[in-house]
């Protein structure tokens, strides 16, 4: 593992770390002393909207600006916005406004950090450690959803909200010191002349996207992907809490292994054993098995699993759907990162990040709102359709591509095959 690298991952590891804990104690904190489901909601919504809204400016900007900069910049504004909310918290009353205020900040500083990094990782690493990148990334986010909230409960049971703060602000401080030392590599590429108007460059790398059709195909894919993947987040707690009544430990034990799943992916895609050769088949291959095991969580309803079964039956699942995203999330980050451009890679990415986050809103009002007044069979079964026809016409629209692929690996076999041979 390269120096890079491993800098890269440990800056990365304190910040994701480190937001965690600050959201997870924000909304835990007015819950338990509002009582409000309102007041819980909107603290969440402020760390969602900023996010959707600043991701297509993050890429531009990371196009215009100097990428190392943006990335240590973000982190030291992080930990000083934590600082003045500690200060503040130490003398005076902290209400739900400045847990609002201070999560859309540092979700603010997040999504620049987030499109900046993804976008640099062709700067930082080489290709042969680009799918380990995104793989360890992909871990370490993992790991902190499952670490992270529950080291918080455990330590805000100790310590007033101002000293709990000074962990996650220091965790800020050591990913800009170790941010400071990555390496940029110098990647020629025929750079556009910078347009004064951030509008007018971010029109330009929209028209780029939309005339790559594979970046193109793939952007719109995991557009309506994410919308019927919401369907399963909104339903399945219905099923487990309402329907078979779970109980909250149960549930949460069952979010732990979908995170378990996704960790172990990540692991094991890091390996050189388990590198992804064929991007687009393997993309396709894992999200056709999603769409699949869709109507998976009905079984229970129906009785066709038997009652004491049901919690290793929803185990089991949350994690082979944890394992399996993930080998759908890694051929597309890899792809776009090979395939763009390098002097439009940030806009592409803020493009992405802005659509992902931009159709959770809409689908969770709609699944939520459906829920009440269809089955949930036909909702489910609905968005399995939904996922393989998507998928259908993904593979259809792209099956030359697929072919080239294919092509490639089996002349890279056959040329090994005979250097062997040769030696």
């Amino acid at each position: 593992m390269s120096k890079n690298l491993q800098r890269l991952l440990f800056g990365k590891f304190c910040s994701l770390f480190a937001a965690s804990l600050f959201t997870f104690v924000a909304g835990l904190t007015v819950l338990r002393e509002t009582s409000s489901g309102l007041q819980f909601a909107l603290v969440l919504l402020a760390g969602t909207l900023p996010r959707i809204l600043l991701s297509p400016v993050a890429g531009v900007l990371s196009d215009r600006w100097n990428r190392k900069k943006i990335i240590v910049t973000t982190e030291v504004s992080s930990a000083f916005i934590l600082a003045i909310f500690a200060g503040y918290a130490t003398f005076f009353p902290v209400h739900t406004m400045h847990y609002m205020i201070v999560s859309a900040l540092l979700t603010a500083l997040s999504t620049f950090l987030s499109v900046t990094l993804m976008s640099s990782l062709t700067r930082l690493l080489d290709d042969a450690e680009l799918q380990r990148g995104n793989s360890l990334i992909s871990s370490i986010s993992s790991l902190s959803s499952i670490v992270a909230p529950m080291l918080a409960g455990f330590l805000l049971a100790f310590a007033p909200i101002h000293l709990f703060t000074l962990l996650p602000l220091s965790l800020f401080s050591f990913a800009a010191l170790w941010n400071m030392r990555l390496t940029f590599r110098v990647i020629p590429f025929t750079r556009e002349e910078s347009s004064p108007s951030l509008w007018t460059d971010f029109q330009s790398g929209y028209r780029y996207l939309f005339k790559q059709r594979v970046l193109t195909t793939l952007i719109l894919m995991a557009l309506v992907l994410n919308f019927f993947f919401i369907a399963l987040e909104v339903i399945y707690p219905i099923i487990l809490l309402d329907h078979l009544k779970f109980t909250p430990f149960q549930f949460g034990t069952i979010e732990a292994a979908l995170g378990a799943g996704l960790l172990l992916s990540s692991l094991m895609l890091a390996l050189p054993r388990f590198t992804i050769k064929r991007p687009l088949m393997t993309l396709f291959q894992s999200i056709a098995l999603v769409g699949m095991l869709f109507l998976s969580p009905l079984l229970p309803l129906l009785d066709i699993v038997p009652s004491n079964w049901t919690f290793g039956y929803f185990l089991i699942f949350s994690f082979t759907v944890g394992f399996i995203i993930l080998r759908s999330n890694i051929p597309i980050q890899l792809l776009v990162q090979r395939q763009t451009d390098p002097a439009y890679l940030g806009r592409v990415m803020g493009v992405m990040e802005s659509l992902a986050m931009g159709i959770i809103p809409l689908g969770m009002l709609l699944f939520g709102f459906l829920s009440d007044h269809v089955s949930l069979t036909l909702i489910l079964g609905i968005s399995s359709f939904g996922l393989l026809v998507t998928v259908s016409i993904g593979f259809f629209h792209l099956r030359h591509d697929v072919r080239a692929e294919c092509s490639e690996e089996l002349t890279s076999l056959e040329t090994k095959k005979t250097s062997t041979s040769a030696s």
